[in-house]
């Protein structure tokens, strides 16, 4: 399986959109990786190390520590860390864990998602604001989505070996870092 990487933006604020259409770009049997603008790898070889995981665990979400992340998000905060230089010395001490995965049964940033296309097929992310009828379909997005697949079964995982950097209202403190 192929991972493509992409970091996708909507100026329409309709991000389950924006999902489905780099989704639809992929070729059968591959997958995408979506990540948040704000967020950057740790590791060099973060392409081999996705890819190893998405052919791992083929009928799987998989997601990764974060850095920085909303408190609801338990499951991949790696402790808040903020400067990239303790970032680093985390990404590589969390290596010792690669191509280990454990499941994600609460709330889910979509900071970083490895989404095979399979999946997707089965459960397109919605283009309508299900939290919040009405307004614009951007927050929420990652979480309406898990919950939908997991309530059909599917897993979703997070990759122990993988620690990302998120830039996440480092300077504004904003409650809201997507306006």
């Amino acid at each position: 399986m192929k991972v493509w990487h992409f970091t996708p933006y909507s100026t329409d604020r309709n991000l389950g959109r924006a999902y489905n259409e780099y989704m639809a770009l992929i070729p059968e049997g591959d997958a995408a990786c979506f990540m948040d603008g704000d967020a950057m790898y740790l590791i060099p070889d973060w392409g081999h190390v996705i890819e190893n995981y998405a052919n791992t665990y083929p009928n799987a979400i998989l997601t990764c520590w974060i850095n920085r992340i909303h408190e609801l998000a338990k499951g991949q905060n790696a402790g808040g860390p903020v400067w990239v230089d303790e970032c680093l010395r985390d990404a590589v001490i969390r290596r010792e864990l690669l191509y280990k995965a454990t499941p994600i049964t609460g709330s889910v940033s979509g900071t970083l998602l490895v989404i095979p296309k399979s999946i997707w097929q089965l459960y397109p992310f919605s283009e309508v604001n299900t939290y919040r009828p009405g307004e614009p379909n951007l927050l929420g997005v990652d979480n309406e989505w898990t919950n939908r697949i997991r309530a059909n079964g599917v897993q979703v995982l997070r990759m122990d070996g993988m620690l990302i950097y998120h830039q996440y209202r480092l300077l504004t403190g904003k409650k809201d870092h997507l306006l």
